[in-house]
């Protein structure tokens, strides 16, 4: 997990926005959720988000949850907010449980009617079979709700480091930047895990900061950035006068006095159904009633 560093509160705008949007999902589905597993929570934002919206939907979804449960393998990050009003005005109760295993016995198999993970999959080293776990947890038909970040997000500071290295260095080190998944390896990962009716969209999130020092601190805060622990440390000084010039070059933005560099997040949000009896099913090859030729004339 990233490292919890002592003002991160500054950049949870994006954990924040994640939630806002998991949450408008949510008010399309049209059941209830007594139990609710939030897997690898941070602090609490979907809880924070949802107790504070005042939106059409985020009542809706408030009174479809009986109890969330937070799960986070960081007892420090799933406490942090204790005092936020979210812990007693919701039915909250959390427990510190490594995302991986899921082997506490609070988390049986066929228990939650649904779980929600938002941003935090991406730290997962074995990704199928923490899905497989996850399929296990949820009662049959029980939903799976997850984000992360995804393929070509941050395009224009992992472009810009390139370019930067290549002008100073003559060539590239090693990616500063971790790897992201493709939206179709997620589907695949999902069926493997045997989740049904899987559905994958991707929206962009775009933020505004005034020059890359600012927005290399805000993604080392998050944890954003390459996990490897290289990340953006021991670039030369150099190295960054030359991509904030790209930056600025190929992808700023001015307005008036103030220069604007965007930062794009491309956001994958998935969902999966355990498997059940009462699922609509597809119809077997050849059992159409109507000839596509007769249809198209």
């Amino acid at each position: 997990m990233a490292q919890l560093l002592s003002n991160t509160s500054k950049v949870e705008y994006l954990r924040n926005e994640v939630a806002k949007r998991t949450i408008e999902r949510l008010s399309f589905i049209k059941r209830d959720f007594p139990k609710l597993m939030d897997l690898g929570s941070h602090s609490g934002n979907f809880a924070k988000v949802l107790n504070e919206g005042d939106d059409e939907d985020t009542r809706l979804v408030r009174n479809k949850i009986g109890e969330i449960l937070m799960v986070d393998s960081s007892k420090e990050m799933l406490h942090r907010w204790d005092d936020d009003p979210f812990n007693t005005e919701l039915k909250v109760r959390k427990l510190v449980v490594d995302e991986e295993e899921l082997n506490h016995k609070e988390l049986e198999a066929n228990k939650f009617d649904g779980i929600v993970s938002n941003l935090s999959l991406h730290w997962i080293n074995d990704l199928p079979t923490t899905l497989k776990k996850i399929n296990n947890c949820l009662k049959p038909d029980g939903l799976f709700l997850g984000s992360m970040i995804c393929e070509d997000s941050i395009f224009e500071l992992r472009t810009s480091l390139q370019l930067a290295e290549l002008e100073r260095k003559n060539g590239m080190s090693m990616s500063r930047i971790s790897p992201m998944i493709k939206v179709d390896d997620m589907t695949n990962l999902l069926k493997m895990a045997k989740f049904n009716m899987v559905t994958i969209d991707v929206e962009e999130i775009i933020v505004d900061y005034p020059d890359i020092l600012a927005m290399m601190e805000d993604l080392q805060l998050m944890g954003e950035n390459n996990a490897n622990k290289q990340g953006f440390e021991n670039l030369d000084r150099d190295v960054l006068i030359s991509a904030q010039a790209i930056y600025s070059k190929f992808y700023g933005e001015a307005d008036a006095d103030v220069s604007h560099l965007p930062l794009t997040f491309r956001v994958m949000f998935m969902i999966g159904w355990k498997e059940s009896g009462n699922q609509p099913q597809p119809l077997q090859r050849g059992s159409g009633e109507l000839n596509l030729k007769d249809v198209l004339g």
